[in-house]
């Protein structure tokens, strides 16, 4: 693969949106078949697939809102793994009118493999970093999302 960064601008916003958009594009935003390679899933489905894991059964639109997606999105994503048999949607008991959605076994097996996968891709990136790289990762990713969530807020409170 050709070096990606060759011809990026010095300018600190162009940096940012360039880094950015080849970060997405190299996690796999663009292209399922690169999200989470061998285990045949996207990467909103395995973040969904996690969310589900780590915060249990939940409606559709709290899967949304735990993703940031839109309803219809959601909809069709929870189709998509119902197919392939990694979810359920079933009536909420405390209020028949909704659905919660939660792994199957099979679910949780992918859950599992997905993080064990990403886990080991993670250990093989950080481990090519000099340990300076890894500290300026650890605290640049930090501050960066930490002010990426304000912005969203600060938009969100201005309506």
């Amino acid at each position: 693969m050709t070096q990606p960064w060759g011809s990026w601008v010095a300018d600190e916003p162009d940096l940012l949106e360039q880094g950015l958009g080849l970060l997405f594009r190299l996690r796999g935003v663009l292209d399922p078949t690169r999200a989470v390679p061998g285990l045949g899933a996207s990467l909103s489905e395995a973040m969904a697939l996690q969310e589900l894991h780590s915060r249990g059964p939940a409606s559709q639109s709290e899967l949304g809102e735990f993703l940031g997606l839109e309803k219809s999105t959601v909809s069709r994503l929870v189709d998509a793994l119902t197919v392939k048999g990694w979810v359920v949607k079933e009536r909420d008991p405390a209020n028949r009118r909704f659905a919660r959605v939660r792994l199957t076994d099979a679910g949780v097996r992918t859950t599992a493999g997905i993080c064990a996968a990403m886990q080991a891709r993670h250990e093989r990136i950080l481990a090519a970093l000099t340990p300076v790289e890894r500290k300026a990762v650890a605290v640049g990713l930090t501050a960066l999302t930490r002010e990426m969530a304000a912005e969203l807020d600060r938009a969100a409170e201005a309506g």
